[in-house]
């Protein structure tokens, strides 16, 4: 599994003793507010890309919803124009190509350390002394809203239910699409 979520975490550490997610979910009702009136917003696709951006960092630090594939740097969404659809938007670390294997006095991505591990961006300093080049992969993924969690509800309330249920969801249907992509990047397995 590509992505984790800190069921206990949001619980154990919750100001509210119910869920620490909740609480996020609360600063930040505009994210799921409808167009017409403010109401919290009963379509799928953007009720799921609000639930997940204030799952992850930056908004919750530390994230409710993470992932453990070290070369996995983002993950962000659009709507789509033409259809009733989440644009999925993942970038991945990968190898230089060939093309670029032969251009000399260059850096790659920093991999941390045993605490730390991943494909990281070098800190200022090292760049100061080797410049970087960070070749990655940009995966689209065109998420039909059919195959999303429809909040139940929306639009009277936002709920930490709804909410960890659509970023559950999109979660899985996103492990089965990037997972092969990860599998040929590191055989070995890249998520830690």
């Amino acid at each position: 599994m590509i992505f984790v979520f800190n069921d206990r975490d949001d619980r154990d550490r919750a100001s509210d003793g119910v869920s620490r997610f909740g609480v996020y979910l609360r600063r930040y009702p505009k994210l799921f507010a409808s167009d017409e009136d403010g109401a919290v917003t009963a379509d799928p696709a953007a009720f799921t890309a609000a639930a997940w951006r204030v799952a992850t960092s930056p908004i919750m630090a530390p994230p409710y919803l993470d992932w453990t594939a070290e070369r996995l740097q983002s993950v962000t969404f659009t709507h789509s124009e033409h259809a009733p659809a989440l644009i999925t938007r993942a970038q991945v670390a990968v190898p230089r190509p060939d093309v670029l294997a032969a251009v000399r006095g260059f850096g790659d991505w920093d991999r941390g350390d045993r605490w730390n591990r991943g494909y990281h961006t070098p800190a200022d300093h090292a760049v100061s002394y080797r410049p970087a080049l960070l070749t990655s992969a940009l995966l689209l993924f065109h998420i039909d809203a059919g195959e999303l969690h429809v909040p139940q509800d929306a639009p009277q309330a936002l709920t930490a239910d709804d909410a960890k249920a659509s970023v559950k969801r999109l979660a899985a249907l996103l492990d089965a699409r990037m997972a092969p992509v990860l599998a040929a990047l590191d055989p070995q397995g890249g998520a830690r």
